[in-house]
């Protein structure tokens, strides 16, 4: 499974960014890609939408072939994580036409451990623990690992 991270230009600035372990974690199966509101990003409008998950809590869109069956994590070859405060993703989903035609998941029933922004959606993870679920999910344990570790490590630096 490879991690897009359509990433807000405000979190780029910020050291307490948790996108930046799962890239850091996944050098060859993450990429990050700077989100521009006039400006669709080519790779992300090219990726498959059978194979494509974008993990954001919304209904599911209307699809052109209503008859297929809906994607799985297990299934996903693409994930696209909208990395910022939730905040900033509200405002790059609304914003971002194309990202409306994925088909969408929702993470159930989690709770964030993210120390520093405690103030965000309720059950809404942080980019870290989303990529941590995902691979979990995917049975890519060892990957998984790696990221919740980095990310423990880090969430306790920000007490």
């Amino acid at each position: 499974m490879h991690i897009w991270l359509l990433t807000h230009s405000e979190e780029l600035k910020k050291r307490n960014g948790t996108g930046q372990i799962v890239k850091a974690q996944l050098p060859q199966a993450c990429t990050v890609v700077v989100w521009k509101r006039t400006e669709p990003d080519q790779q992300l409008t090219d990726l498959p939408l059978d194979k494509t998950l974008l993990i954001y809590p919304t209904a599911e869109p209307d699809y052109p072939d209503s008859d297929s069956e809906p994607l799985t994590i297990s299934q996903a070859e693409h994930v696209i994580l909208l990395d910022g405060t939730w905040q900033q993703a509200r405002k790059m989903y609304n914003r971002t036409e194309y990202l409306k035609r994925f088909q969408h998941y929702a993470i159930p029933n989690q709770q964030s451990t993210f120390q520093r922004r405690r103030n965000q959606l309720d059950g809404g993870l942080c980019t870290a623990e989303t990529a941590a679920y995902l691979l979990q999910q995917k049975g890519l344990t060892k990957q998984a690992e790696a990221i919740n570790t980095a990310f423990l490590t880090f969430n306790a630096l920000q007490n």
